[in-house]
């Protein structure tokens, strides 16, 4: 079973507040940049979906007489 995006990421924040320095810092960055990645992934599905939408207008606008 593949855990979600925001599970990994709540882990690593966890792992992250440990008491080694370098792995504490490296893996709150990896959290950080995960979480960004995330939110650029939705933003871009959603104007995907937009887009398509778009076109399956324009497309039947196309098709009308």
């Amino acid at each position: 079973m593949r855990s979600s995006t925001e599970t990994l990421i709540k882990a690593m924040r966890i792992v992250s507040s440990g008491n080694d320095g370098v792995v504490s810092a490296a893996t709150a960055e990896a959290a950080q940049r995960l979480e960004e990645q995330q939110e650029r992934i939705k933003k871009l599905e959603s104007e995907n979906d937009s887009l398509r939408a778009d076109l399956l207008l324009w497309r039947e606008q196309e098709v009308r007489p």
